[in-house]
């Protein structure tokens, strides 16, 4: 009779520390709610409740309005931050970064020869010439980074520049010299 009292009472144990585990699931569950956003070009939000799960009563989904204008991707083109709705806890609608093209000038041989000079740069550092002389600010850097690799590497296959060596693993050019 004791056996089975002792049995008992390790069941019961085991239930409590279940629904205490379950309680705190669902606190978990209750702080993670903050971090669920909606992608402007998602229109529904998929949440599958298991069958003894409680229902989740306040979850509403809120669709953002967004101008979709299709426009041809250009080559000469950076992302600026915009605003795009974002959803929070309360359910209250907050402004949220978007990219948003912006042209860029052109970038050809002739810049990117006057950014190199007589001496010996990389990549990065040519690129951070080019914005200065082209006047952009950082958020540019990205594309301008891209068009100074793509010319270096066509340049180096012409024969206009020499691979001279390494700088903290990155590689540097410089104009070939006159024969």
């Amino acid at each position: 009779m004791q056996t089975l009292f002792e049995a008992a009472n390790h069941i019961a144990q085991e239930i409590e520390r279940t629904r205490q585990h379950l309680t705190n699931l669902e606190q978990a569950l209750e702080g993670l709610k903050p971090l669920i956003t909606v992608d402007a070009a998602t229109t529904t939000l998929t949440f599958t409740i298991s069958s003894q799960a409680q229902p989740v009563e306040d979850l509403n989904v809120v669709n953002a309005e967004v101008q979709a204008k299709k426009k041809a991707k250009s080559k000469l083109t950076v992302k600026v931050k915009a605003e795009k709705p974002k959803v929070t806890k309360a359910k209250v609608v907050v402004p949220e970064p978007v990219a948003v093209p912006v042209k860029l000038p052109a970038t050809g041989a002739v810049l990117w020869f006057k950014c190199l000079g007589r001496k010996k740069v990389t990549v990065a550092q040519l690129a951070d010439v080019a914005l200065k002389k082209l006047k952009l600010d950082d958020s540019a850097k990205n594309v301008i980074v891209t068009r100074a690799k793509a010319w270096a590497y066509s340049a180096v296959k012409k024969g206009d520049l020499i691979e001279a060596g390494m700088r903290d693993g990155s590689k540097l050019f410089q104009l070939t010299p006159l024969k």
